[in-house]
């Protein structure tokens, strides 16, 4: 059972029966630290040697990460310019699209006029020599 007892105003928690490594007087450590497995049978210099190399590779993780964000930082701003310059020649296709419509609308009027009072025959020839240059340019 665990057993909570105060000492210098610090709260420890031992096992009951268990007895603490210093007795009387004020003390940092009150008990020894409990040896883990990972760390039984190691040295302090193997100790620190396994810390420091482990320490490395994680240096070196975090370097490889961040060439890769540095990387696709790159990326988004090479895509982000590309979108701004097929949005410019979507704007540029609209414009012109709206220009050609309008174009084709008045000549459409026009030959409506004409072929009000000319007769069908007439609208025809004239429907194929106006929107014959249109239709040419709109290709190009």
């Amino acid at each position: 059972a665990v057993v909570s007892t105060q000492s210098t105003g610090i709260t420890k928690a031992f096992e009951e029966g268990s007895k603490p490594a210093f007795r009387g007087g004020i003390s940092n450590r009150a008990y020894e630290a409990a040896e883990s497995e990972q760390t039984l049978g190691y040295s302090n210099s193997e100790l620190m040697q396994q810390h420091q190399s482990a320490f490395d590779e994680q240096e070196q993780g975090l370097s490889r990460i961040s060439g890769i964000v540095r990387r696709q930082k790159e990326i988004g701003l090479a895509m982000g310019d590309e979108l701004d310059e097929q949005n410019d020649l979507l704007g540029e296709i609209q414009e012109k699209t709206e220009a050609t419509g309008a174009q084709i609308n008045r000549q459409t009027r026009a030959i409506g006029h004409v072929s009000a009072r000319e007769g069908n025959l007439c609208g025809m020839i004239l429907s194929v020599c106006c929107f014959q240059p249109l239709y040419s340019g709109v290709f190009k």
